[in-house]
């Protein structure tokens, strides 16, 4: 019927339309068939075009009903591993885990919950953490938990990369963490608040540009933190300020930190550890090459006993900080090539017997400072050990109660400047170079 109107419609018009422009004279014997065919020719054409939108809509229709049947079976999917990770059988919870990550491999618009589910579920505490005897099928989980992740952040460029994702375990207790060898492009990593007890952080040749790994307030006791070759480039941070690090080694040699990175270990209480930016093992000879500051280390105001902080085998082309920062049997050496522009600050606190290494090595730098405050009698013993002092300043402020001894022993010819502040107390072992030319201030 509809067809009929239209085609009665297009008729009517058509027949008015010529007898207009014919000026009302009497059509002749081809006008009518000629009339009767664009008619025909109207409504075919009309309703194919009818016809086209009403499929076009419909298949808009089925699309939309097929991508809500889509987002049901991941909704599904999710509450399944979600149900199965929280299962009270390890084995139920590592088939859970498996299936939350493939999910988040597959439902790239849900990706965010599937992490969020993973990282919240390395996040809860074990079910015994005072117990000496783990949970082996615990264990295995979150073993299998921290692979998932770790697979996933190797390429940042694969399509299901977690690059995009902020991957937040604030607040959880890790015996062992194993992301080694990551790679992350402008990623923000979250360990702040946890605890770490008797295991491993490996980060091993690990790669962060534009990234922040962050242990803001954490707490390690008797674990190994293993940076060993870790690459930071551009605006990149690795913090561990107001941490806790007690009975714990830090592994930092070949670390690379680029020119606008950091390493931040501010307001930090360290005691019986050792913060190793010089390798103890074999492959010490070989990290000349690949042991570099050209951003900047910060260790102001933490306190340290009883530990030690090694970084002789170092090149420091930009700054290292130390200051105000509270020591007691605390042995340091700082990097044995400090270059053009380079500034070190060694303002330290004192407390207790305080032994600081530097050389041999050679000095090119802006500013190396050593201004102790307040501290204990006799507590400071600074060593300058063949040392080419090439250029810049050698600020040392000598007053203070708190000197034991200083040495200050030349090789090559001095072109930098020795500045002494005022006078050592007269029971400082003071024995300075007789080649070195001393200015004052």
């Amino acid at each position: 019927m509809a067809a009929i109107v239209l085609f009665i419609a297009f008729f009517l018009f058509l027949w008015v339309l010529i007898a207009v422009l014919s000026g009302f004279h009497a059509p002749n014997d081809k006008t009518l068939p000629a009339v009767l065919t664009a008619a025909i020719s109207l409504t075919a054409l009309t309703g194919a075009s009818l016809g086209a939108i009403y499929a076009f809509r419909k298949q808009i229709l089925a699309e939309r009903d097929g991508l809500r049947a889509d987002q049901q079976v991941y909704s599904d999917r999710y509450v399944k591993a979600a149900e199965l990770m929280s299962h009270e059988r390890p084995s139920a919870r590592l088939a859970g885990l498996h299936s939350m990550a493939i999910l988040s491999d597959d439902w790239i618009e849900g990706r965010t919950p599937c992490v969020m589910a993973i990282c919240s579920y390395l996040r809860l505490p074990t079910l015994d953490l005072t117990s000496d005897s783990p949970d082996l099928g615990e264990s295995e989980v979150r073993r299998t938990a921290w692979k998932a992740v770790r697979s996933r952040l190797l390429e940042p460029g694969h399509t299901a990369s977690w690059q995009s994702e902020e991957l937040d375990f604030s607040g959880g207790h890790f015996d062992n963490v194993d992301l080694d060898r990551i790679s992350l492009n402008g990623v923000r990593v979250q360990f702040r608040n946890c605890v770490f007890r008797g295991g491993e952080i490996r980060l091993r040749a690990a790669k962060f540009h534009d990234s922040i790994l962050d242990f803001t307030g954490s707490k390690f006791n008797n674990c190994k933190v293993l940076l060993q070759g870790a690459n930071f480039t551009g605006d990149s941070l690795v913090v561990f300020d107001e941490s806790a690090i007690t009975f714990s080694s830090f592994e930092l040699d070949r670390m690379n930190i680029g020119e606008d990175s950091h390493f931040l270990l501010r307001h930090a209480k360290v005691s019986d550890s050792a913060l190793k930016f010089d390798s103890d093992g074999e492959d010490f000879w070989f990290q000349k090459r690949s042991s570099l500051i050209a951003g900047e280390v910060d260790l102001s105001d933490s306190h340290l006993e009883r530990s030690r902080l090694s970084m002789h085998e170092y090149k420091l082309t930009n700054r290292l900080v130390l200051h105000e920062m509270v020591t007691s049997d605390v042995d340091i050496s700082i990097p044995s090539d400090i270059s053009d522009g380079s500034y070190v600050n060694l303002d330290v606190v004192p407390e207790g017997p305080t032994n600081i290494r530097i050389g041999p090595g050679k000095f090119t730098g802006r500013d190396l400072r050593i201004r102790p405050t307040g501290g204990g009698p006799g507590m400071l013993d600074v060593s300058f050990n063949t040392f080419h002092l090439a250029g810049g300043v050698v600020l040392i402020h000598a007053s203070e109660a708190c000197w034991k001894r200083f040495r200050f022993d030349l090789i090559h010819d001095q072109e930098g400047k020795l500045v002494i502040g005022g006078a050592f107390p007269n029971e400082v072992e003071s024995d300075i170079d007789r080649f070195a030319q001393v200015s004052d201030y």
